[in-house]
Formats: structure tokens, sequence, C-alpha cells
């Protein structure tokens, strides 16, 4: 017994009551003759499927041959159509037999070979055009005469390459296909199939499909031949002008010849897909002007012609080419010649003004040598009188201090000793507060990295808040920022620094000066004797206490200059603990940036004196063009850029970033002003405590 994997077979016979004549479907497909060898299988469900149904069947095995019975000896004819073929009772050699004709004697008595089947799945079948055309095809349907060699129902029929009806036809009583009451031609729903499938076609026009086929979404498709339809366009064409002629107002004609033309000028629904059908039909065609050309130029003469048109063209183009180019060459030529004479022209004043600048340059250098020499005579008057002042003055102390000396030798023991000790020492005169020496440009950057290195600060925020520091009042907010400001302050000012803790206790601007421990008054009085440094003052814990009853006496009296400028004020606020709310009208003195440290740093060593920051003109415009990049209100572009402008020179690409930080004010402005959202506001008004 031998097998195979699967095969398409035909039920060409049932034989007794449970057996069926088959034939594969492939044997047939190759068979130029219509000739095939016929096997038996038992399988009552393809029995049940009946005649000229297919099947695909799977794990085929081969059996004994099956030799009929006297009760199955005399099965009836094979239904095939074509039993009027020539091949009919045509025997093909010993073993096959043509299906085509009824047993003979032979196949009465014939030995057929026996199969079984696995699995046996019916697979569909369409009529196709076989030898014929998919036009011959649709004639037939169309006429009601559309036949096919096998007894059932056929699932589709292919009216165009690979496109289908698998609806709006019918089987006739006599076994012949038409197109279903209702259904036009014009308007066919058709599908294809989805995906690959395999189909077997054989010569009477039967597809026979591998599986069952996925099809796809039906659509309208017109089964007329193309003459039909164009004959369709040009009736269209008449009806058209008449419709044409009544939207015009042309209504002379007689009520019948009226009515006429309105039936002419109005569509119902089947004639609007007759006129869809000659538009798409009409659309894919060429156009006769594109047309034209190409066939003319396969005629020999008409080549000719064309191409001694082409030449004559290409030579008068040429000649109007070149004219074109002569006379813009002319007028380039005339324009080059005027450019150069204002080039010569340019070159001249360039030259007079380079002139000028050498001199101008040479005044400068000679005007700025005689001011050097006149500020260093000046520099060293004045010194040569602090020296005089100063030995005179050393010399009188000295004096004054022998004559005590005198007097104690001169005066009684008992009167020395009991007189009283602020009379044996006079008072010494008061000497202003000298400050060491200011610090360079590269120092000061040095001390500003490690600054922000300890405090945790970044860069641009710390810059931020000391180019603040002298024109309002900057606040750094967060937990541990009190430390933060004052090592600040230290880093900057050394001893001279004021460290201000805001307790309760400081009510008034004159509680404050008498706290000799914070050291507010000798910062001021060191600020007045030094106003070309910056005498730095750490307002710690601005919250704790009621600031509002100070601090605007003291932003406002260095505004007026009752307070030296130079003072710089940094301030701290907490974020917890009993704190004191700041009216609505002190907010607008404050610059907030948040800030934390939660372990204890190194602190920054201070090396010197710092200058306060100065605007740098070669850094103004730069500034102005940053801020003119971001958002910002107009009434701040000139402040802001005027603090942008004070950043030291070797901090200058750093400029943007700073910026961003001094943008922040922006900000706060909205919130204390305007009511918007702000991060920071919380820790300065409605503290619930």
């Amino acid at each position: 017994m031998s097998g195979s994997s699967k095969s398409i077979y035909r039920v060409r016979q049932l034989v007794g009551n449970d057996a069926a004549v088959v034939t594969e479907v492939s044997e047939d497909a190759g068979s130029v003759a219509g000739y095939a060898h016929p096997k038996v299988v038992r399988n009552a469900k393809v029995r049940l499927g009946g005649v000229d149904s297919f099947w695909l069947a799977t794990d085929v095995k081969t059996g004994r041959t099956f030799s009929p019975s006297k009760e199955e000896a005399a099965p009836a004819p094979f239904p095939s159509a074509s039993a009027t073929s020539s091949l009919i009772g045509r025997m093909k050699g010993g073993s096959g037999i043509d299906f085509t004709a009824p047993f003979s004697g032979l196949a009465k008595s014939a030995k057929m070979e026996g199969l079984s089947f696995g699995t046996a799945i019916r697979v569909p079948v369409a009529i196709g055009p076989g030898s014929r055309t998919h036009e011959d095809v649709v004639s037939d349907l169309r006429e009601g005469k559309l036949a096919v060699d096998i007894r059932t129902t056929v699932d589709a029929i292919e009216v165009r390459p690979n496109v289908f009806m698998i609806s709006g036809f019918v089987r006739q009583s006599n076994g012949q296909y038409a197109l279903a009451a209702g259904a036009s031609l014009r308007a066919v729903p058709t599908v294809t199939i989805a995906g690959k499938i395999e189909t077997t076609r054989l010569s009477s026009g039967i597809i026979v499909f591998g599986a069952q086929p996925k099809w796809t979404s039906e659509t309208e498709t017109d089964l007329r031949s193309e003459d039909e339809i164009l004959a369709s366009a040009e009736s269209w064409l008449g009806r058209l002008q008449t419709a044409a002629s009544l939207s015009d107002g042309n209504r002379s004609e007689s009520p019948a010849d009226l009515l006429k033309s309105l039936a002419a000028a109005s569509v119902v629904a089947e004639e609007r897909e007759d006129l869809e059908s000659a538009l798409r039909v009409l659309s894919g065609r060429s156009e006769l002007l594109e047309l034209l050309p190409k066939l003319m130029t396969r005629a020999e003469d008409w080549r000719a012609r064309l191409q001694q048109f082409e030449h004559t063209e290409q030579d008068r183009l040429r000649t109007e080419i070149k004219a074109r180019l002569a006379e813009q060459a002319e007028h380039e030529s005339s324009r080059l010649a005027e450019l150069r004479e204002q080039i010569l022209d340019a070159e001249g004043r360039l030259a007079t003004l380079a002139h000028r600048e050498v001199l101008l340059r040479n005044e400068t250098e000679q005007h700025d040598a005689r001011v050097k020499e006149r500020i260093e005579d000046a520099a060293r008057a004045v010194s040569g009188a602090s020296l005089d002042a100063t030995d005179r003055l050393l010399q009188q102390v000295a004096q004054l201090r022998e004559e005590l000396e005198e007097t104690k030798k001169s005066l009684p023991k008992e009167d020395v000793s009991s007189s009283p000790a602020h009379e044996e020492t006079p008072a010494a005169p008061s000497i202003a507060v000298r400050l060491p020496p200011v610090v360079t440009e590269k120092e000061r950057v040095h001390v500003l990295r490690e600054l922000a290195s300890s405090t945790g600060l970044p860069l641009a925020d710390l810059v931020a808040v000391l180019l603040h520091s002298t024109a309002d009042v900057p606040v750094l907010v967060g937990d541990g920022s009190a430390g933060i400001v004052a090592d600040i302050a230290i880093a900057i000012g050394g001893d001279t620094a004021a460290i201000v803790f805001c307790d309760p206790t400081h009510v008034s601007f004159g509680d404050l000066l008498r706290d000799e421990a914070a050291g507010l008054g000798r910062a001021i009085e060191a600020a007045k004797e030094n106003p070309d440094v910056i005498v730095p003052v750490a307002l710690c814990g601005l919250t704790n206490g009621p600031c509002e009853y100070w601090l605007p006496q003291l932003v406002e009296m260095r505004r007026i200059g009752r307070v030296p400028s130079n003072l710089a004020l940094i301030a701290s606020a907490g974020t917890d603990g009993l704190r004191v709310s700041v009216p609505k009208s002190l907010l607008r003195y404050l610059f907030p940036l948040a800030a934390a440290r939660s372990e204890v740093a190194a602190k920054v060593d201070y090396v010197g004196s710092w200058k306060p920051f100065t605007t740098d003109a070669a850094l103004i415009q730069n500034a102005i063009r940053i801020l003119r990049s971001k958002s910002i209100d107009p009434v701040l572009i000139s402040q802001i850029a005027d603090l942008l402008a004070r950043v030291p020179m070797a901090m200058a690409e750093e400029q943007v970033e700073i910026a961003n930080a001094l943008l922040s004010e922006q900000k706060w402005i909205a919130a204390w002003r305007d009511g918007a959202d702000h991060d920071l506001i919380q820790h300065f008004q409605n503290l619930g405590n």
C-alpha cells in the first residue's frame, strides 16, 4: 500500500451503496483528450457530495484493486456535458477509460485501483473561459446560455482575468447559467481573491480552487464591451447638449419636445451607472494630441519634415538667444564699469578715513600719555603730602610723649600715683578703617567658582545674587541658606562683613545698629571710608522677625546715598519654624532664589577686597543680543542688560546661563504684582506657622 500527501479528486460515478469512482484533477488537466485513470474510493462523505463534486484529499493511500460486483456492474453513464465529444468510446490503453462515455463492456469488467482518504474537504469551483475569451463568457451569461460540463452548481464565474462574480447569477433548469433577475450588466458586483491560492484550470473551462478562497469586498464592474460603452457615451453627448440648451433658458419648443428635452436632461439611477462607466472608459484612453506626434514620427516623410522643422527652429532660437546674450552682456559691462568707478571712489574715501584714523589714534595716544603723566604727578603730590602729614603727626605724637614723660618726672610720686588713669594717657586720634588690597579679576573668578562648589549654588545663580546685592536684596530660600549667605559674605568681605541674624528682638533699624556682635555699624563705616570696594552684609533668617520695620529703610537709604551704595545686602529665608509674613509692599525689594545645603562645607578663604561690579561697554551689546532672543518684558530689558554687562570679562562666555538666572526676576514680579504662581512666594506670605 502506497500513499501521497494530498490531491484534488473529482467524483465521476457513484458505485453501489458506499463507493464512488473518482479521477485526479491534475491528471484531467494534463490530459489533452479528456482521458484519465479511474479509481474507486469508499468514503461516505465523498459519496454524499454527489457526482461532479471536487474534494481535497489528504493522506491518500492506494489499496487493493476494485472489481465491480454483478449489482455494481451496470452503473449509469458519467454525467458529462461533453458526451458528444469526438472521444466518445475511445479507449486509451489497457487501464484508461474515456469518462465522456458510459461504461462499455470493458468498463463493466475493468478492474480499478482502490483508494482511501485520511481527510476529504470539498473545494469550490468556478467557470472560466477555458479556450475561449472572457468576453465570450460574459456574452453567454448575458444571453442565459453559459454552460459547463458539471452537474453541481458552481461557486463563481470569472468575468475578467482574476475577477469573479460570486452573486448576481442563477442556474437555470436546463443546467445553463444566466444573470439573476434585476441584475444589470453595467454594474455587476465582482470580487477578487485576497492573497495567493492554488488553482487548477481545466480545458473545459472549470477552475478548481485548492482551498476556500478569501474574497475581497464587492465592487461594481461594467461588463459591457468597450464599443457599447462608447456608443453610450456618444448618446450622452447629445443629451448633454440638450441639458446645456435648457440651462441657457432656450425653451421655445413645443410642449412635447420640451418634455423630451427634460427627460433627456435628467438622469435615473441606472443611467447614472451608464454615465459613470462611460467616463471611466474615456478616462483610460490616450489623448489624441499626445498620440498623433508619436504616429507621425513613424512615417518616413513626416519624420524628415519634422527634423527639418526642428533644425530651422534651433537655428532661429540660437540666433535669438545670441542676440539677447549680446544685449545683456553689453548692459552688464556698462554696470560693471559703473561699479568699478564706485569702488575706486569708495577706496579713495576709505584711504582718507584710514589716514584720519591714524592721525586721530596718534592724537589720542598723545592725549592719554599726557593724562597719565598728570595723574602720576598728582598721585605723587598727594602721596608726598600724605607722607609729610603722617611724619608730622608721628613727630607730634613723639613730642607729646616726651612732654608727658617730663611732666611725670617733675610731679611728686604720690600725685602721680593718685591721678586718674585716663589723665595719664591722652585719647588716641581716630584712624580710618583700612581694608586689604583689592583682588585681581582672576582671583575673583577663582573665589566665585570655589563658592559655587562649597555652597552648592549654580555658578550662574551665585553671580546673579552678587549682581543684585547692591541693587536690591537677593534672598536664598531653603534649609541651610543662612550658612550659605554667611559664607558668601565672609569670602567677599572678611572681618568687615556684617552677619546679622534677624530675630524678633530686632524691630527697628536702630536695633540692628546696636547689635555689636552683628557688626552692621562697623560695616557701614567701612563702606563709607572705602567706597571703591564691596562691603557685604548677610541678613540671616529674614522672615524670623518683623523685617517690614527696617528693611525698606535700609534699602531706600542706600538708594538715596544716606547708606553707602557699595553696601551689598544678601539675605536668607527658612522654610520651617516660626516665621513672620512679609507684606506685599516689601516683596518688590526681594530677588528670591532656591538654595539648600544639608552638610557644612569647608569655608572659602578671604583673599582680599572686591571692587563693585561695573558695566563693561564691550559686553553691553552682547547682553542686549542675548536678551532679545528670549521672552522678556520690554520694561526689564534695560535693567537686566545693565546687570548682565557687569559680569566679569573672564566669565563672558557664561553670559547666557547668567541671563537665564537673572530672568527669574520676571517671574517673581509677575507673582507679587499680578498674582501669578511662583514656587517660593509661599515662604514669604500667608505663613500658617
